[in-house]
């Protein structure tokens, strides 16, 4: 009781005690048409718009927060105390919390203001004291009602939040969404002088930094911003505060949040074809902004062309940039006089480089060849910090049930179908040899039940590996749940390998001097009875694997081993594989309001399936039905006594925003835009579901919308992986990830946007790649049915080509496609939407494709890809698709060909012979 005596002291403590001790302090409630916000004792502790019920901040958290770091004459760091914050309302508009102690040498308040447009936020730091204040830490806290991870949909879906992020000084922001894909959509905006540089996420806390000087430099990583601090001058004089400006703002659809970034006085920015950006292609950038663009500035100006196009008819700003340096290249924007903003874009070598290459290194680098080892003929995962072909004899630590990512499921397995789909558009004789040892050797009778092993033949054995499941001794051992069956059950392991027989059905098929385990009608079959194993056995074994409620990667190839059959007359195969389709369709469409489980509750693998279920059920009349399946789990039979293709399309728009929610859409970011990133870590931002459900975004935005965007994210997602390669030439060290000639072709699994962190593989990793290519190389598989170029009438680039050049001559217009696979060509204009594809072979590699628009003639030369030395006559099917365009004539070198309707178009048999021909499509 000493200090009693004091009465500055006795003050001092008397104002330590916090307001709740004194009695509960009551909420203050403010109301308009367009909010509802709560302030607590220490700020706002709800908000709410007005045509939503849930709360977007965590239970009894605070926005506004602020953080404070500060030090005097260069010492230690201090925290700026606010054990005694003061709340007053101003009006009944504005309340205002003071932050501050007797004798501290800052005092913080925060003005909160509800307006019709937004929850206002003006902080306000006062320098007290006669000294200079270094400001190094200004960090503002941010914790929202996240997802759920639990059963109840309503609260994984409705009552939670997906987060994004752009951190990029001015113009910084963060979104929030609910999974279900519905509005209203939820926006933190930065005011003037409000420059967001740094982030981190710990204990389940979010942390924007308007300043990171202090806390920035302690952190152990990578970053390609500025850790500032701020100096405030002593009291009374000039400088001594600072303010920083933030709003929260809603919309109610998803097309209306680049609308509020324009409105709020922040940068909109769009770019085609993406911020991922092969060295062959430029990328075109649009800015949108209230007030004035100043110049853009390069981070290597040597090597980077910047070129201003104009203004379009929006009046945004465009601007042409072509990367010659390999890797992260920075774009800064200075606008408005006194403000900058930072766009990130990463340049790689040619798409179709980077296919090639990586399936090179993965049959070069990663496959085992250890006769007499149970790992023989396998596909593991490369390190690329140690240069090191990780398997069960050099297992870095994945050991145990963690021996999965060596050896099989979904980082093992998915490397063998990329690789068989590459040699089906680009056949390779030493990369198909390598595919059948692993078959041989790996596959059949190991990792697969033979078709003579009773009962479950043709099964996949899963986790950890196929060796321990198929001993029994060894499987005891490990102390799994489910100990007591047979471990095929589960199914997300069965497409891969499904896929992998179709690929090297088609590579036996078109080049079967290549091929010599199995013929092509052998392949066929391994795919058939695989896609069988696949419906029946996980159910059976263990009905929790919802095979007809999840949607897996990579099983969309069985819609086209559906076709397959029936093209062969093989009709009771085909009725049996299209009839487990239909029956996973129509609960997708029919019997659950939020379809997007896979291995999680709400999990992005998912997107690729359910829009392709999606679109079977809009393209493929289904019929009704009476107790289709039974529901071992529910004890329920699903029926189906209305079916149409108009309840088809409503689930897959509904599916398109819901997988919007967990894509980067606004974010100037190659790791960002286009990817997929719904870890509010930050430390997986983007990996092979950005491709995989990218591709759902693209083809929804070329057949079933009008709205260019979509095909500006779509194809944002289709470039935005090959940034996690590690290729290049000798001038960039062939690696920008961890350069060395011997890592060119290896491959990052994720991205770690954050400065550091430990991945859920347990790996510490600065910003950056990760070290392991895992289950990339799915993604990059997708890119086999994702590739296309695009000419398109873009409402915000005007004519345009994503992944490919274009030249005007006239009315004639030329387009060389560089998309990577060169078989699939789109034509997007206001008169005619146009859709070509070819199923082997190519467009000519360096020659156009040439649309003269008022003749409505459409002319391109086939690059016959048979390699040398093989018969070379063949046939290639061309599909083309279209719902305004009739095609009368088809010409290849000016002989006229057969075209047959089809239920979504035309199709048309080319022949091909070693010579290049000239082929012509008109149309009326």
């Amino acid at each position: 009781m000493r200090n009693l005596h004091n009465p500055k002291k006795w003050l001092l403590a008397f104002l330590c005690v916090p307001l709740a001790a004194w009695g509960e302090v009551e909420p203050i409630q403010m109301v308009n048409h367009f909010y509802k916000v709560q302030f607590g004792p220490d700020g706002p502790s709800s908000f709410c718009a007005q045509s939503d019920t849930v709360n977007l901040l965590a239970n009894k958290k605070v926005w506004g927060n602020i953080i404070i770091r500060y030090r005097i004459n260069n010492e230690d760091w201090n925290n700026l105390e606010t054990g005694f914050t003061r709340r007053r309302a101003l009006d009944d508009k504005t309340v205002v919390y003071t932050d501050s102690l007797i004798d501290m040498p800052l005092c913080m308040k925060r003005y909160y203001t509800l307006g019709n447009d937004g929850l206002h936020l003006r902080v306000e730091i006062t320098n007290l004291s006669k000294r200079i204040v270094e400001l190094g830490d200004v960090a503002f806290p941010v914790e929202w009602q996240q997802h759920g991870e639990g059963h109840d949909p309503a609260d994984i879906f409705e009552r939670g939040f997906v987060q994004k992020h752009n951190i990029a000084l001015n113009s910084s922001f963060l979104t929030f969404s609910k999974p279900s894909g519905k509005g209203p959509f939820y926006m933190m905006l930065t005011g003037n002088n409000t420059p967001l540089e740094f982030f981190k996420y710990e204990q389940n806390v979010y942390t924007a930094y308007i300043h990171s000087g202090c806390t920035g430099p302690q952190t152990e990583g990578n970053w390609r911003m500025p850790h500032t601090s701020y100096l405030l001058n002593p009291a009374n004089s000039g400088r001594n505060t600072v303010s920083y400006d933030f709003t929260l703002v809603t919309v109610d659809r998803y097309e209306d949040l680049r609308q509020a970034l324009y409105d709020n006085g922040l940068l909109d920015v769009h770019a085609a074809p993406g911020y991922t950006v092969p060295r062959d292609l430029s990328v075109d950038v649009a800015l949108r902004l209230k007030g004035k663009i100043d110049s853009l500035s390069t981070e290597y100006p040597e090597q980077t062309e910047i070129r201003f196009a104009g203004k379009n008819k929006t009046g945004r700003s465009i601007y042409t940039i072509q990367f010659k340096r390999l890797g992260e290249n920075k774009v800064t924007v200075y606008y408005n006089d006194s403000c900058r903003s930072v766009l990130e874009f990463f340049s790689t070598e040619p798409v179709e480089t980077l296919i090639k290459k990586r399936s090179r290194f993965i049959v070069d680098k990663q496959q085992h060849k250890v006769p007499g080892k149970w790992w023989d003929g396998l596909y593991s995962v490369y390190d690329m910090k140690y240069g090191k072909l990780r398997g069960p004899e050099d297992t870095d630590g994945f050991d145990g049930w963690w021996g999965y990512v060596l050896s099989c499921d979904d980082p093992a397995l998915g490397k063998a179908p990329f690789v068989a789909a590459k040699n089906a558009v680009y056949p390779d004789s030493a990369e198909i040899a390598s595919l059948e040892y692993y078959v041989k050797n790996f596959v059949w009778g190991k990792l697969q039940r033979t078709d003579k092993e009773l009962p479950y033949p043709y099964a996949i054995y899963g986790v950890p590996n196929w060796y321990i499941a198929r001993d029994p001794k060894l499987h005891a051992m490990c102390n799994y749940v489910y100990n007591d069956r047979i471990k095929i059950w589960r199914a997300y392991d069965y497409p891969h390998i499904i896929k992998l027989y179709y690929c090297l059905h088609k590579i036996a098929e078109h080049t079967p001097q290549f091929t010599h385990y199995l013929t092509s009608e052998e392949y066929l079959n391994r795919a058939v009875e695989t896609a069988k194993a696949f419906y029946k056995y996980p159910y059976e074994i263990l009905p929790w694997m919802e095979i007809y409620k999840w949607g897996m990667y990579n099983e969309l190839v069985i819609l086209d081993i559906i076709d397959e059959l029936e093209q062969k007359g093989r009709h009771e195969d085909a009725a049996f594989l299209r009839g487990e389709w239909e029956k996973k369709a129509k609960y997708f469409i029919y019997d659950d309001k939020y379809p997007y489980r896979s291995e999680y509750s709400f999990d992005r693998t998912a997107f690729e399936s359910s829009y392709a279920l999606a679109k079977y059920g809009v393209e493929h009349p289904m019929h009704p039905d009476q107790n289709l399946w039974f529901d071992k789990n529910k004890k329920i039979w699903y029926s189906h006594p209305n079916v149409s293709t108009k309840d088809a399309f409503r689930f897959m728009n509904q599916q398109h925003y819901a997988g919007l929610t967990v894509r980067g859409w606004l974010a100037p970011k190659y790791y960002l835009a286009g990817a997929d990133c719904a870890d509010s870590h930050h430390l997986g931002d983007q990996s092979y579901m950005s491709m995989m459900g990218g591709w759902s975004v693209l083809d929804y935005g070329l057949l079933y919308s009008r709205n260019t965007d979509w095909i500006e994210l779509g194809y944002n997602s289709y470039l935005s992986s090959w940034s996690l390669m590690n290729t290049g030439d000798k001038a960039s060290n062939y690696g920008y990830w961890y350069p060395g000639k011997e890592k060119d072709g290896a491959s990052a699994w994720s991205m770690v946007s954050a400065k550091n962190g430990t991945t859920w593989i347990r790996k510490f990793e600065h910003r950056g790649g990760w070290r392991y290519d895992g289950e990339i190389d799915l993604g990059y598989g997708a890119a086999f049915h994702t590739a296309r170029t695009i000419l398109v009438e873009d409402s915000i680039f005007g004519l345009h080509v994503y992944g490919g050049t274009l030249q005007k001559q006239g009315r004639k217009l030329s387009v060389v496609p560089k998309d990577g696979v060169r078989q699939q060509f789109s034509c997007i204009l206001p008169t005619y939407r146009l859709h070509l594809s070819l199923d082997r072979d190519g467009f000519k590699k360096n020659l156009p494709i040439s649309v003269a628009g008022k003749a409505k003639q459409l002319s391109f030369t086939l690059e016959n890809r048979t390699p040398t030395g093989y018969a070379l006559s063949h046939k290639t099917k061309l599909s083309i698709r279209t719902q305004s365009v009739v095609p009368i004539k088809l010409t290849i070198g000016g002989r006229e060909v057969d075209l047959r309707k089809t239920p979504i178009g035309w199709e048309a048999e080319l022949p091909v012979e070693a010579s290049s021909k000239e082929i012509i499509l008109s149309w009326r």
